[in-house]
């Protein structure tokens, strides 16, 4: 079978972390069921204005982009803005290399729903695959591009994808059109499948995110040791919302229990002193979760990567989409992991967690979803 899988990751799109594990672990469990499985390689219209800017610093250089800057703005950029220019062209490029040679996309790119409407696909079947690809704020053609209508032709499925919020009522039409048409549909939160069953009058099933399809020990495997690995134990934050909130009350912890912190987030490992991870691969960002002893996160994937590796930690409230994180911590009964203001880190208890009941529940929905899959696939 040959499948075409469009998530939220194309070529020269989306260098989050996380973001960046689901269609690899995608991939991963199709080809165990001998599925030939490309990924679409499609960044939405609302994304082109930073593709291209990435194109331009990869092939012009930062001096070209810099030289731009100052003619438009006439701002005054130091040496301190050309240090966290290089530092994000470092970054970019090591996820490039990690999607190039991770991730199977296909030759075509394409820019725009019109495009993908307009190309003769060769698939079988198609499968649009988790995080949050129908949230409604979207432009209309890129909403639609994830819904599948493009397709003309070959098994229309939905794994684990995700609306994120409550779908106003005008664009009610629009979901069940496209939804209507497809044979099997999944979501990732029970807040997704109530969303949509207020379009379609029935709840499609809950699966697993893609990344926990993959057992702790095959992530284990992939785990790869930074170039400058960290010399003492640590606490490690992974936020991309409320850093300036959180590291802080972080430190004081961390001072007490006599453990360093590091911090994914640049401007605030600068500003406080501390390493930081922002230019590691998504292999590299496994590894420091594996080894942390404790991780204070507002990302779905740093909770979930957490709970995989059984390290003790805390979700604090992202105040975006939080829904990703409550509905899989009650359902695996870890609901008390979540923080709504991080000023409670203040007086939370940094110790360790039983995870056996949070395993036992993961394994059982994993055969679960493995099986919505295999159905789905008919292999």
């Amino acid at each position: 079978m040959r499948l075409g899988a469009i998530t939220l990751v194309s070529r020269n799109w989306n260098y989050n972390l996380g973001a960046l594990l689901i269609p690899y672990a995608l991939q991963r469990i199709l080809e165990k069921f001998r599925v030939d499985v490309s990924l679409i390689d499609f960044t939405p219209s609302a994304n082109k204005l930073s593709r291209q800017a990435i194109v331009t610093l990869k092939h012009k250089g930062i001096s070209y982009l810099l030289t731009r800057a100052i003619k438009r703005s006439l701002t005054y950029l130091d040496n301190k803005f050309n240090a966290k220019m290089e530092l994000e062209v470092q970054r970019k490029e090591k996820i490039l290399q990690f999607k190039n040679s991770q991730l199977n996309f296909t030759k075509e790119s394409f820019g725009s729903y019109r495009r993908l409407l307009d190309h003769d696909f060769k698939f079988d079947a198609y499968i649009v695959a988790s995080d949050i690809v129908w949230n409604p704020r979207k432009p209309k053609p890129d909403l639609e591009a994830y819904l599948l209508g493009f397709v003309k032709n070959g098994k229309k499925i939905s794994y684990a994808s995700s609306v994120g919020e409550r779908i106003p009522k005008d664009l009610h039409p629009i979901y069940k059109e496209h939804l209507s048409t497809f044979d099997h549909l999944s979501v990732r939160e029970k807040s997704s499948a109530k969303y949509l069953a207020e379009c379609l009058n029935f709840e499609p099933k809950v699966v697993l995110d893609p990344t926990l399809l993959l057992t702790r020990e095959e992530w284990e495997k992939l785990c790869k040791e930074p170039k400058n690995p960290p010399e003492k134990p640590y606490i490690l934050v992974y936020d991309l919302y409320r850093s300036n909130e959180i590291v802080p009350r972080v430190l004081n912890i961390a001072r007490k229990l006599e453990l360093e912190v590091i911090c994914y987030n640049y401007r605030t490992g600068e500003k406080y002193k501390l390493p930081n991870f922002y230019t590691s691969d998504p292999f590299e960002f496994c590894w420091y979760i594996k080894n942390a002893e404790y991780v204070v996160t507002t990302s779905f994937h740093g909770t979930a990567l957490s709970v995989l590796f059984e390290i003790p930690f805390y979700s604090i409230d992202p105040n975006i989409w939080s829904c990703r994180i409550t509905d899989f911590l009650e359902m695996i009964s870890l609901e008390d992991r979540f923080v709504r203001d991080p000023a409670s880190i203040d007086y939370l208890s940094f110790e360790s967690i039983d995870f056996s009941e949070a395993k036992e529940k993961i394994e059982e929905k994993r055969e679960e979803s493995v099986h919505f899959l295999r159905n789905a696939l008919g292999v």
